[in-house]
């Protein structure tokens, strides 16, 4: 590995960790107070190899919240501003572990064949994903906010009439896709378009057990387009995707309204991790999910929004980032606004699903 490819890897290391401090902000600025006390104290047990708490640590790097002052998190206090972080961290052997986070003992073992495909799982995945390809009316919208500058302007878009999933794509038609293309199995994909964390949740064999029906996670813009075109789909792109999660909704902040809570969506770590795909209602397009669960790859590379109104904008020609859209059961609530946008290395494996179209 030359110098600039080691210094890419370092860039894209960077960039997640920034990602999961945003994470981590969104849902403290969204939790409630008896589950910031609860998180404060599992923070307390986990210290570095100087004695610091982490919980200090991340008090210091999210700096304070004057809008929490009266509600400060327990057992968290301000790091000192010369506070030096060690790279390694050792946690408290007391430190107990929520029962639903346990790595399950075995592994479901949907086959990956190993050196030939299957031609039959093709018109399997099929079978499961295009009845569910929702039509989208030809019509125009208004795409954007004005809640933050990624966002702006606020313009209108007409977009002619395509179809997109209702669903992310699961673990179980994932699993169909490397059973045709075992270039794409975990242990074989290619590095230069996936980061070290594809598939990481996976086995070797398979998905964890019982994930059937959850999305795929830690899967790259690479792999999430190889599985679409595979289907002879593609990702939308990011103004229809848009469209779609607002679900014929005018003005709203959410694709169900202008408010967001647990009953609507899986976010702010409530579940602590995904969810069946339908586990919640559907919008008003008949498209579950598009609010928490997963961010979502779109096929536009991340840039300004052009102002004027537009007629089915694909955006940037080129660019270094990807758009992902929708957030995760992670982020906060003000992540998964229908307008909200964020950048993300094309090789990035995160929270980040497929949902395909037509």
């Amino acid at each position: 590995m030359d110098y600039l490819q080691g210094l890419e890897l370092k860039m894209a290391a960077l960039q997640r960790k920034v990602r999961l401090l945003q994470d981590l902000r969104f849902y403290l600025e969204s939790a409630d107070s008896e589950d910031l006390a609860s998180f404060g104290e599992e923070l307390r047990s986990v210290g570095t190899n100087r004695g610091v708490s982490v919980g200090a640590l991340l008090a210091s790097i999210l700096g304070s919240r004057e809008s929490r002052a009266s509600a400060p998190i327990s057992g968290v206090s301000v790091a000192p501003p010369n506070l030096t972080v060690s790279p390694n961290l050792t946690v408290s052997p007391n430190l107990a572990v929520p029962p639903n986070l346990a790595v399950p003992p075995n592994l479901a073992v949907p086959p990956i064949v190993e050196e030939t495909s299957s031609p039959a799982a093709l018109d399997e995945a099929k079978a499961l994903i295009e009845p569910f390809l929702m039509e989208i009316p030809a019509g125009k919208f208004v795409m954007g906010s004005d809640e933050s500058e990624a966002e702006k302007p606020a313009h209108g878009v007409t977009l002619g009439t395509y179809r997109i999933c209702d669903h992310l794509i699961t673990c179980t038609e994932y699993a169909l896709f490397l059973s045709n293309h075992p270039e794409w199995a975990k242990d074989r994909a290619d590095p230069e378009l996936r980061d070290e964390h594809y598939l990481e949740d996976w086995g070797r064999d398979g998905y964890p057990e019982g994930k059937g029906d959850h999305p795929v996670a830690f899967v790259s813009f690479f792999a999430a387009k190889a599985f679409a075109s595979w289907l002879g789909l593609r990702l939308p792109t990011e103004a229809e995707w848009e469209r779609a999660a607002r679900g014929g909704l005018v003005g709203k902040r959410y694709p169900d309204g202008d408010q967001m809570n647990e009953k609507l969506a899986n976010f702010a770590k409530q579940r602590r991790g995904t969810t069946s795909v339908r586990s919640y209602e559907p919008n008003g397009f008949g498209l579950y999910d598009v609010a928490g669960n997963l961010f979502e790859w779109t096929e536009d590379w991340y840039g300004p929004y052009a102002a004027g109104e537009a007629a089915d904008p694909r955006g940037p020609r080129d660019g270094e980032y990807k758009v992902v859209r929708g957030g995760s059961w992670m982020s906060g609530a003000g992540t998964l606004r229908v307008g909200a946008r964020f950048d993300m290395d094309p090789r990035t494996c995160s929270q980040v699903g497929i949902r395909v179209a037509r």
